[in-house]
């Protein structure tokens, strides 16, 4: 399905980015892999022989656009940008800085819009590709101790669904992916209320999607077409589903389970 195609993946050092670097590499893309460092994606580009590192900080906005031509520049052209990169919070609203709520916002919302509209014209003038935004099933309904991170992934499915609008007339396909919890390092990285990471896991993330599921079932989503693509089960489907159809139990139902969260940080 995409072999031979240019593929420009965020937060491919671990995860679900290292996952879909694999996934899509075992299909014979030629991959651009990115994240903070060169040293966190050395062992990826090496175990991926041709994968391409290319490390930045996604929420440098002012480095982004030559980012974004140097990544044009390996291959002469983006086939797929995965907008993966990004970050969560563990802390009740009332605790947490200004801050930690712009950081988040950079780096979970502002920073795919800006590489999209880097890529996007040279999608265009293409005349193809394929855009993929990993959301959240949090981007669906508020959840407590979370407000930062729902608020980013919110904006997420307004920003993707308006391009997807726009640029469905130009060839490009823009897919969003709203997992529930996976089992990654997202927990041991999220921000407390002033900042500081939260240092480690939780029930919550230990019960998730292993990474490599989560990317078939994303494989397969492409496959049938569907352009929002929601992996979820138990509880967070239970919230996505109350949320759609009768929200007033929905926020009911959260506003009951949030003290039990807020005892966990």
């Amino acid at each position: 399905m995409f072999k031979d195609q240019v593929v420009w993946i965020t937060g491919a050092s671990s995860g679900i980015g290292y996952a879909f670097a694999q996934a899509f590499h075992a299909q014979g893309a030629k991959v651009i892999l990115s994240a903070l460092t060169d040293t966190e994606l050395a062992l990826v580009c090496a175990e991926l022989e041709g994968a391409t590192p290319l490390a930045f900080d996604v929420a440098d906005f002012e480095a982004l656009p030559a980012i974004a031509q140097q990544a044009l520049s390996v291959h002469g052209r983006i086939d797929v940008l995965v907008n993966n990169a990004g970050i969560t919070q563990r802390a009740l609203a009332k605790d947490t800085s200004f801050d930690v709520y712009r950081r988040l916002i950079d780096i979970d919302l502002m920073a795919p819009i800006a590489l999209t509209q880097l890529v996007i014209p040279h999608m265009i003038e293409r005349g193809a590709g394929r855009i993929l935004a990993v959301a959240s099933v949090a981007g669906k309904f508020g959840s407590g101790t979370r407000a930062a991170y729902c608020a980013a992934k919110h904006g997420m499915f307004g920003y993707f669904d308006s391009i997807r609008a726009e640029l469905i007339h130009d060839g490009i396909e823009v897919t969003v992916i709203a997992p529930g919890a996976v089992r990654t390092n997202l927990a041991r990285n999220a921000l407390k209320g002033d900042g500081a990471k939260f240092g480690r896991t939780d029930d919550f993330i230990e019960g998730g999607y292993e990474p490599s599921y989560l990317v078939e079932r994303v494989f397969d989503g492409i496959k049938k077409g569907k352009r929002e693509i929601i992996i979820a089960r138990g509880k967070e489907l239970l919230g996505y589903r109350l949320r759609k159809y009768v929200p007033e139990r929905a926020f009911d139902i959260i506003a009951k389970a949030t003290p039990a969260a807020a005892k966990q940080i």
